[in-house]
């Protein structure tokens, strides 16, 4: 599957923001304005399942995408556990 346009990338985007947020999947640093700093991610990696629906990306900094590169989702869907930028987890408060 092609990678999609400059125009369909930036409509993701923004149906991504809307069902998500403006921020990273998975460190919840926030975007910029018009989305800046955001990458498209696919939570399956693509060598798995290779499409561009909304429904297998989310937005993710460019530090937690390269972190991530072509993992498995359940790598990083532990609720219990936070990160930072780059997939660094977060020490517990408690």
């Amino acid at each position: 599957m092609s990678t999609p346009s400059s125009a369909r990338r930036r409509a993701l985007k923004a149906a991504l923001a809307e069902r998500d947020g403006s921020a990273c999947f998975y460190c919840a640093t926030q975007f910029g304005p018009g989305l800046d700093g955001s990458t498209l991610d696919h939570l399956v990696p693509r060598s798995r399942w290779s499409t561009w629906a909304v429904e297998a990306l989310v937005l993710a900094c460019e530090p937690c995408n390269r972190a991530k590169d072509d993992s498995a989702p359940a790598l990083w869907l532990r609720p219990a556990v936070r990160f930072a930028p780059g997939l660094v987890p977060l020490e517990s408060a408690g």
